[in-house]
């Protein structure tokens, strides 16, 4: 006797997967593009972060090079009037110069490693000149004619640049730039010198830098 069965079970097709649907698609896509866009600024912002850094930082170091420099010519100055290369003579110390000198000094403690015959002081002069700061040295300092002079920049992008002497009695006399003719100002050696400059990103900077009183050289 034959028993017939009649047995109904799933159907299956296919592999046993199934593909992403559009909208899933769409959505994968859509949070990738939203990290990608966070990451990119993320990135820009860590570079622009950098970039700032490493210009503050070279602020830093040319206005400490620069600061390091002026003092140390001032902390040498001395009252020893040299010989210009017109013949006549010029003042040991002086300020407010016509053109871009806004500083004329004459320094002791010129270094000389070769033993040369040469005089230990030297002549120095600050210039401004486009925003730069430029620190201008003569190689004779008594001379007639031509007299060779390095330039060494040492600060860029100043903005104003302000210069007073104080004397002995604490009164303050702008030197640089001055509101009439920009005649120099010449005097022994002041008490106290004033710098005030602006600075691209730096900003405002006001610095006294007090003179020791010198030998008596003229």
């Amino acid at each position: 006797m034959a028993i017939l069965a009649n047995r109904e079970g799933p159907v299956v097709t296919g592999g046993g997967s199934r593909g992403f649907t559009l909208l899933e698609l769409l959505v994968a896509l859509s949070v990738f593009v939203v990290l990608s866009v966070m990451a990119y600024q993320s990135v820009a912002n860590m570079l622009l972060t950098r970039d700032i850094i490493e210009e503050r930082t070279r602020n830093l170091e040319e206005l400490h090079l620069f600061y390091l420099v002026l003092g140390n010519d001032l902390a040498q100055a001395v009252s020893r009037s040299v010989m210009g290369a017109t013949g006549r003579p010029e003042t040991a110390f002086r300020g407010g110069e016509q053109g871009s000198v806004w500083l004329l000094l004459t320094r002791a403690g010129r270094s000389n490693p070769r033993l040369e015959a040469r005089s230990e002081f030297q002549r120095v002069a600050w210039l401004f000149e486009e925003g730069v700061l430029i620190r201008r040295s003569w190689r004779h300092l008594d001379t007639l004619g031509e007299n060779p002079h390095h330039d060494e920049p040492l600060v860029r992008g100043v903005l104003t640049l302000e210069l007073a002497f104080i004397d002995d009695k604490g009164e303050k006399g702008v030197i640089w730039p001055r509101e009439e003719d920009p005649v120099a100002i010449s005097v022994t050696l002041p008490r106290a010198v004033e710098l005030t400059l602006e600075k691209k990103g730096v900003g405002r900077i006001r610095r006294i830098f007090e003179l020791s009183p010198a030998p008596g050289w003229s």
